[in-house]
This record gives structure tokens, sequence and C-alpha cells, in this order.
């Protein structure tokens, strides 16, 4: 298996997950401080992405 495959299906997953959490936030309304599902929700989806990143470096090193 090519290096840094695992990383890039970890942060497609973990992205997806954020983005399902954070599917209701509108523009139109003012962020809601104690919305806790959509902070996890955009915490999933960056952590998804710096997960997709690095691992796509590896793949382009190896």
């Amino acid at each position: 298996m090519k290096k840094g495959l695992i990383p890039v299906a970890l942060g497609t997953v973990v992205t997806a997950t954020g983005l399902m959490l954070d599917a209701k936030q509108n523009k139109k309304e003012k962020f809601n401080r104690k919305d806790y599902k959509n902070m996890a929700g955009a915490l999933l989806v960056g952590a998804g992405v710096a997960h997709i990143a690095l691992g796509g470096i590896d793949i382009a090193k190896y």
C-alpha cells in the first residue's frame, strides 16, 4: 500500500462527518456560541483537511 493513503482516507471520512454536523449552519443566522454541534463540525472539517494535506504530501514525496 502506498504511504499516505491511510491519512487521506481518514481525512476524507473526518471531513465528511464534520460537514454533516455543520450542514445546518446558515450565513443569515448569527453564530450561537452555545451551539457545540456546529463547533465540533468545524473542528472536524479542519482536522480532516489537515489529514488530507499531510497524506497528500506523503504521497507526493514517496
